[in-house]
């Protein structure tokens, strides 16, 4: 029993570990396709790193302008490579109806890319507008675009309070997409 107790205490700070990781050194970033990119609110040296890499030309901020440290670096890095900041505070805790989720569609649509979405931890508020790229800009199907809105993300909807808003968003949108008829919808030849 003490050996199996040992496993699970090194399993278990194995993945305290990698998540630390995963949150503060590589700030939660993704790819969601070529063009597009997920993750919290970076540091200087992994918001530098992911510019030049994936040469970023838009960076989506969800969180809205900030007297913050974080938002200072940001925009020093923006302005250093020349790169269109779009400030669209949401709230992970609200609840936003179709014509909300419309907005953000159509601001995904028209962005110049390659783009950043990015909140604060990258779980909850750039999931929804991750399954929403995915499910409304690119077309895949509803259980695809789902994955976005993942606990591998950090977006625990059961366990943290009020976030479960973004999932009611994205079904929302999605209800609705599919009440209007398919012909009336604009699509890329």
């Amino acid at each position: 029993m003490k050996k199996l107790f040992k496993y699970l205490l090194v399993f278990f700070a194995l993945l305290i570990l990698t998540i630390l990781f995963d949150i503060h050194i590589k700030g939660n970033f993704y790819q969601i396709d070529k063009n597009v990119y997920r993750s919290g609110t970076l540091n200087k040296f992994n918001l530098e790193y992911y510019i030049k890499k994936y040469h970023i030309k838009t960076i989506l901020n969800l969180r809205g302008k900030s007297n913050e440290e974080w938002y200072k670096i940001e925009s020093k890095l923006i302005k250093k490579y020349m790169i269109k900041i779009i400030n669209y505070p949401i709230s992970s805790q609200s609840f936003y109806d179709f014509n909300q989720t419309s907005k953000i569609v159509n601001l995904l649509k028209k962005v110049k890319k390659p783009l950043l979405i990015h909140c604060n931890g990258g779980a909850d508020r750039t999931s929804l507008v991750s399954a929403l790229y995915i499910f409304a800009v690119k077309h895949q199907s509803k259980e695809i675009a789902k994955k976005e809105l993942s606990w591998f993300y950090g977006h625990l909807p059961g366990i943290r309070k009020g976030v479960e808003n973004m999932d009611k968003s994205f079904e929302n949108y999605v209800n609705k997409f599919l009440e209007v008829p398919q012909d009336l919808i604009p699509r890329k030849p």
